[in-house]
């Protein structure tokens, strides 16, 4: 991984923002407030303590990890590093907004802690999004529940290493504190965080300057549960206590956004709450989002000439009008931004709203051709014909070339919980490079029979048959569109991370849902076999 990934470069702190620096900016001078998103942001400096910190398994607090002088941002490389787009200057109270539809965010402060994984079976259970901001020496101490947020396709957010008062420290220490919970979530999942809470919703001039210059976007929040206040109890008073808040503050906006916590110290209360308040705001029409605004649960639609089609998900622009005699071929989204990359048939890649890394175009072999982009370890890994891994931005682990005779490699997945991948062959072999190997279709199916892989936010991979059928290795299976096709053809696979389940897109741009959300398709709009991909967003 690059040194850049890690931190945004810095530019040289204007002398009124150093004279500023510990001014405490007010939520009116900073706020982004998207139209009509009701009444004012609550009182933002109440987030309330963070707790005991959690805990090594030898039962010290983790230390913070050294941050080589080689990474740490300079004024030389001025703009956000690669990882994440420009963020704008200011903080931010509502959520993002999603098309004209109301939209909710859920946050969760300070995690990981014991009720971490009830939170996330919560999200599971209803399908829905959210954002996690842990601090870093919580995540160093309990880095499965990170990597678990992660696989599932959750933000993570910064949330300083130990939750000091930001407008209590200088320039550089607040610097360090942004620095070193980045550097613990690059050490855990491969990829800094692009979104900053400042502890307690406290912060100045200097603290919107340095994370603006790492590339985070600060966000604080519009509804206050203050389930902190319950202390670890269940009590139901306190249950009902945090749903009151949010559905009384949350329900007067388009856009609330609300805080809860995770903290070491345990909040039963909010695992009971948390369900009443995702039905209160579904049932009254309400999107849920997480901060880059992307739902979770939808899906973009590549066509062969270069567009992308989004059905419930964010659009950030195509390619479209601008291949040539090029086709598109692949297509990934980024996780930390909610954009994506698309993949050319020379082996160029195309970037909107994700970070360019590089590509391959004028550097294929003759007779080797770019079959599959998927998004890793904050990049990108582009499969070649042959076997070969490419990564730009992301580590590669070993490939598959020379090991193929006279099949190919037709399709990669990437492995969230260890940054490593999966290679499909055109006979159905799948070739496991820093990743559990749970089966193949090697023997069982004719050679080009199995277009495409996908991976499981649950963990395993399914592998797609040109018959439609979506066969499971270590993962949860849902069905599959075998013996509906008739005359079509399955052509590619998505996960949708917020269910586990997946979407089907046949040679005709339709796409059918397996215990994901549809939000509708191509079919009937273009010729078939102009639809190469889908992809999860």
């Amino acid at each position: 991984m690059p040194a850049s990934r890690l931190f945004r470069a810095i530019g040289v702190l204007s002398i009124a923002a150093a004279l500023s620096g510990f001014i405490t900016a007010t939520p009116a001078a900073a706020s982004t407030t998207p139209p009509g998103s009701g009444g004012p942001a609550v009182s933002h400096n109440n987030e309330g303590p963070a707790g005991p910190p959690a805990l090594l398994p030898n039962g010290r607090v983790a230390a913070p990890p050294s941050v080589p002088n080689a990474l740490v941002p300079n004024a030389a490389a001025p703009g956000p590093a690669a990882g994440c787009v420009a963020a704008p200057y200011g903080a931010n109270y509502y959520a993002p907004p999603f098309g004209g539809a109301k939209t909710v965010a859920l946050t969760f402060d300070d995690g990981p802690g014991p009720s971490t994984q009830a939170i996330i079976s919560v999200l599971r259970r209803y399908g829905v999004t959210a954002t996690f901001f842990n601090i870093g020496q919580n995540a160093a101490a309990r880095p499965a529940l990170v990597r678990t947020e992660t696989a599932d396709g959750y933000l993570e957010g910064n949330h300083t290493w130990n939750h000091p008062n930001m407008t209590t420290l200088s320039s550089a220490a607040q610097g360090t504190q942004m620095d070193q919970a980045t550097a613990e979530q690059e050490s855990l999942i491969g990829w800094g965080p692009c979104a900053f809470r400042p502890p307690g919703g406290n912060y100045n001039a200097t603290t919107l300057s340095l994370a603006q210059q790492r590339g985070m976007k600060v966000w604080l929040w519009s509804v206050d549960t203050e389930d902190w206040k319950a202390n670890g109890s269940s009590s139901s008073s306190w249950v009902n206590r945090i749903i009151s808040l949010a559905e009384s503050e949350g329900g007067t906006q388009a856009h609330p956004l609300i805080l809860m916590h995770n903290a070491p110290s345990g909040d039963p209360a909010t695992v009971l709450a948390l369900p009443t308040i995702i039905r209160y705001f579904a049932s009254r029409g309400y999107t849920f989002v997480n901060l880059t605004g992307s739902t979770g649960n939808g899906y973009q639609v590549l066509t062969t000439n270069g567009g992308v089609h989004s059905f419930g998900a964010l659009s950030y622009g195509s390619a479209s009008g601008t291949l040539g005699s090029l086709k598109a071929v692949g297509l990934a989204v980024d996780p930390d931004t909610g954009g994506y990359w698309i993949l050319k048939s020379n082996g160029g890649v195309a970037n909107y709203n994700a970070p360019w890394y590089g590509s391959l175009a004028g550097h294929l072999s003759a007779g080797v051709k770019v079959t599959a982009i998927a998004a890793s370890h904050g990049g990108y890994l582009v499969l070649t014909s042959d076997g070969a891994v490419h990564g730009f931005g992301a580590p590669t682990h070993g490939d598959a070339k020379g090991t193929l005779g006279t099949g190919a490699a037709v399709g990669l997945a990437a492995d969230a919980a260890t940054g490593g991948y999966w290679i499909l062959k055109s006979n159905g072999g799948v070739a496991n490079y820093n990743a559990p190997w749970y089966g193949s279709l090697a023997g069982q199916i004719a050679s080009g029979a199995a277009p495409a892989i996908a991976a499981s936010p649950q963990g395993g991979y399914f592998v797609l048959t040109s018959n439609g059928g979506v066969h499971n290795f270590g993962a949860p299976w849902y069905g599959s569109a075998s013996g509906t096709l008739g005359s079509l053809k399955a052509v590619g696979l998505a996960v949708d991370n917020a269910t586990g389940g997946y979407w089907i897109l046949k040679s005709n741009g339709g796409v059918a849902g397996y215990h994901a959300p549809w939000h509708g398709s191509l079919a009937g709009q273009i010729a078939s076999g102009a639809a190469p991909a889908i992809a999860g967003a």
